[in-house]
């Protein structure tokens, strides 16, 4: 039965600020009877996995014991059991000599078994008559049944040496353990050794050892914690071990049985010398490490961040190195004051993380527990282009309880020890397990799945931090992403505009996914497209752009006011070329918008009458309109769409109205708003070209969609239906689609495109991005903002798609690679 949760707890509060604060908008916001997943329809919810938790506590009067708790994960990827349900209980006081009163167990370190059907264990029995003894490490193997209500036969291993710190690592068949000296200075080196059990002889025989240089120093605060040696990664036939401090990593050949220097980025200059300045931006592998050979990447989790690492050898010279940690998300908003834990891989790319508060504070009778499966996202790597995380995609996240009864334990004492994984069915022990896992591929998951939440706020309940923090910051709420029936493999080509030049950005969009997520974006190529001197005033409040861009199926092109040429990238080959575009002789040609409608580029003057169209060998050519009213007034043209490939429409900020031209009849038109024409047919006149008021809708360039109209807006999209009525053309109301990530979406700040359409539901699908020029990132560059929307339409009776609502598909902070000031985000192409 689910304890009642007490809402003082900050763990069962739902407060979502905290989790907006210091989460990415992918991590969803869970607390209990508050569940989240995302996996497809009728998926595999069969047990697939036993994850046991090993837990220390020492309560009233001193008495302590290791616990045994177990939970269950389905192929799927689903956590078994309910919101709020304990871990089952596998065993209590694990112990194989059976320990007394007069000591208790202090530590317990442990690794799966070769054979992956038990789990092997040192702890640590200290005398309580005497605590500054250090017994050794006392080995014992655990085999858990898995079977319902079964329970762990205990078994002992072979006397470990006197040696100290040393745990156990299961790798290549065998079980290790390695122990480093603790021995400092110059003249007594620390040795590090590795210790192989040999099960034929019953002991722990030497199987190779390596003197550190002299004069290595450790801070005296780990010489005091004698955590020395931190944590370690199986990859493939080799042991990578983390040590102290946090830049220094040793890798163990299993097969060749020889030790070897991990080179890092400061271990070449640090030489093995500890200082107190020195900066570093290595993590330690807390505990165990898990190693995906999918991403050939190595896993870890530091308090409740996933970081990853990737280690690289030199095949012809032996030589090991490592690149400072990728952080690829964080899994919950708690810190290491409240709690930690450890991560474990279960097949494929589906990992399990699990998050215990062991530290947090709170009167609640029992731990808590956050327990989330999820898959890394990223690139799809290749031989050419390794693997690179961009976040985390969560399958499922729960909470759990961890009861400690009959009391709950101190909080200095308890030790959350160790999370092992075992397959539920012997037919395939974790030792074996490979890519034959029945794991769906990631691609066909993201194409099916659908992401749940239960247990909405209502706004009467939301606490007061949370009021205050959706009144002072730009979010409206938790954001939940959607998932997409809409196929499509989409190349989305930026264009960021500076003071000093523009520079075209590529992402992919994969059936509505970013794999740019928290990257750093590399331009394809800058061109000379000079605005103004560092004036970022004159830049971002710009009354008529000084350059355009517009893209067909081969060329981005970049056309400035006045100049006579241009700027060609080629989309195929990457190349840049300046070609002349020659005005027509005695024209004082300015153009103020350039619009790609068909096959055919278009500029247009200040005027209505001043209609040009490129010709790559004679330039602008001047083409002749006409109009009903006076096409010869000077027009401020802010924003455009591509009606077919005889005509389109622009937005004039003078009049606030909207003219459309015909090419095929070289004739504008005015478009009137729908209830002009409603008022008209009231009162049986003719609708007035006066009331052409077209609400200042269209903003840069906008798209048709099945018969509505779309562009942007302040706080999102905004769409209005395109109705024809004989030779007449009118706008129907405005209809605004606001984005539930909010994120200061300022209509002259952004730019979006068409990305598809599905067939069957009538779903649409765009995608929109903005700079964000105040939130300016020294390590990284100026943010974009790009997210993928889907909106839910509802299909007219003269067969439109009318707009409905809109919801995120995907969302990603990425970075432009710029340090010139602000960065306008002024195009976006969709090819």
């Amino acid at each position: 039965m689910m304890a009642a949760a007490d809402p003082s707890c900050p763990f069962n509060s739902q407060c979502f600020c905290r989790w907006r604060s210091c989460c990415s908008p992918r991590i969803p916001r869970v607390a209990p009877g508050r569940d989240y997943e995302c996996m497809p329809a009728g998926a595999d919810d069969s047990p697939a996995w036993s994850l046991l938790v090993g837990f220390i506590s020492i309560s009233a009067g001193n008495s302590n014991s290791l616990r045994l708790h177990r939970f269950h994960v389905a192929r799927s990827g689903r956590v078994l059991g309910r919101s709020g349900d304990a871990l089952e209980i596998l065993a209590d006081g694990v112990d194989h000599e059976g320990k007394d009163a007069a000591s208790q167990t202090w530590a317990v370190v442990a690794t799966p078994s070769p054979d992956g059907r038990s789990t092997c264990l040192f702890s640590k029995v200290v005398p309580l008559a005497d605590l500054r003894r250090n017994p050794p490490l006392r080995p014992l193997r655990l085999h858990p049944s898995l079977d319902a209500g079964g329970g762990v036969t205990v078994s002992p291993l072979p006397a470990l040496p006197d040696r100290h710190p040393i745990r156990p690592i299961s790798a290549a068949g065998d079980l290790w353990a390695p122990y480093l000296s603790e021995e400092f200075g110059p003249s007594c080196p620390s040795r590090l050794v590795m210790l192989r059990l040999d099960s034929g002889a019953g002991e722990w025989v030497e199987a190779a050892a390596i003197d550190l240089p002299h004069g290595r120093q450790m801070p005296e605060g780990v010489m005091r914690s004698g955590r020395t040696l931190q944590g370690y990664a199986v990859v493939g036939r080799t042991i990578l071990l983390s040590l102290q401090p946090s830049h220094l990593f040793f890798a163990f050949d299993c097969s060749a049985r020889a030790w070897a220097a991990v080179a890092t980025a400061e271990t070449k200059h640090a030489r093995f010398k500890h200082s107190e300045t020195q900066h570093t931006h290595y993590v330690p592998i807390s505990d165990r490490g898990v190693y995906v050979e999918e991403d050939d990447t190595i896993y870890f989790l530091s308090g409740s961040f996933v970081n990853a690492y990737k280690l690289c050898r030199d095949h012809g010279q032996g030589q090991y190195r490592m690149a400072p940690p990728t952080r690829v998300d964080r899994v919950c908003p708690f810190g290491p004051d409240d709690g930690y834990g450890f991560l474990t891989h279960l097949g494929g790319r589906l990992m399990c993380s699990v998050w215990i508060s062991v530290s947090l504070r709170c009167n609640c009778d029992a731990l808590h527990v956050l327990i989330t499966t999820f898959r890394v996202k990223g690139n799809n790597g290749s031989n050419r282009e390794p693997f690179v995380p961009s976040g985390l995609k969560i399958i499922h996240s729960t909470c759990r309880r961890l009861d400690m009864l009959p009391n709950r334990p101190r909080e200095s004492d308890s030790e959350f020890c160790f999370l092992q994984e075992f397959h539920d069915g012997s037919e395939m022990p974790l030792a074996k397990k490979k890519r034959e896992t029945p794991m769906a591929p990631s691609t066909l998951l993201q194409v099916m799945e659908v992401a749940t939440s239960s247990s909405v706020e209502e706004s009467s309940k939301m606490r007061a931090c949370c009021r205050k923090f959706l009144n002072e910051l730009p979010y409206s709420t938790a954001i939940m992403l959607e998932g997409s029936a809409i196929q499509t493999n989409k190349t989305l080509y930026i264009i960021c505009q500076l003071a000093s030049c523009s520079a075209v950005y590529k992402i992919t969009i994969l059936d509505g996914r970013l794999p740019c997520h928290d990257k750093t974006l590399k331009p394809l190529c800058t061109m000379d497209t000079f605005i103004c001197d560092d004036d970022e005033y004159e830049l971002m409040n710009r009354p008529a752009p000084p350059w355009h861009f517009v893209c067909n199926t081969e060329y981005i092109y970049a056309v400035p006011r006045i100049k006579n040429e241009i700027y060609e990238y080629s989309l195929n080959h990457g190349t840049v070329d300046l070609v002349p575009a020659k005005r027509p002789d005695g024209a004082k040609l300015s153009i103020a918008l350039v619009l790609q409608v068909g096959g055919t580029t278009i500029g247009i003057s200040d005027t209505l009458q001043g209609v040009y169209h490129l010709h790559h060998r004679h330039g602008w050519k001047y083409r002749g309109t006409y109009g009903s009213f006076d096409i010869e007034k000077k027009v401020d043209l802010r924003g455009y769409v591509v009606l077919s490939n005889d005509s389109f429409m622009v937005y004039d900020g003078n009049t606030n109205c909207c003219f459309l031209l015909d090419l095929q009849m070289d004739r504008w038109s005015v478009v009137l708003p729908f209830v002009e024409l409603t008022r008209s047919l009231e009162q049986q006149t003719e609708p007035l070209q006066r009331r052409c008021w077209g609400g200042g809708f269209l903003s840069g360039r906008s798209v048709l969609v099945e018969g509505f109209i779309y562009t942007c807006g302040d706080g999102g999209l905004a769409a209005c239906e395109l109705i024809e009525d004989g030779e007449s053309w009118f706008l129907g109301d405005q209809i605004d689609l606001q984005f539930p990530w909010r994120k200061y979406w300022e209509r002259d700040q952004m730019c979006f495109d068409y990305v598809g359409r599905d067939a069957i539901s009538g779903n649409i699908m765009f995608c929109v991005v903005q700079g964000h020029n105040n939130d300016y990132d020294p390590h990284h560059g100026v943010p974009m903002r790009i997210t993928t929307v889907q909106v839910r339409t509802e299909r007219t009776q003269d067969g439109k798609l009318r707009p409905e609502i809109i919801n995120h598909v995907d969302i990603s902070t990425c970075f432009c690679d710029r340090d010139e000031g602000k960065v306008w985000t002024s195009n976006c192409f969709a090819v």
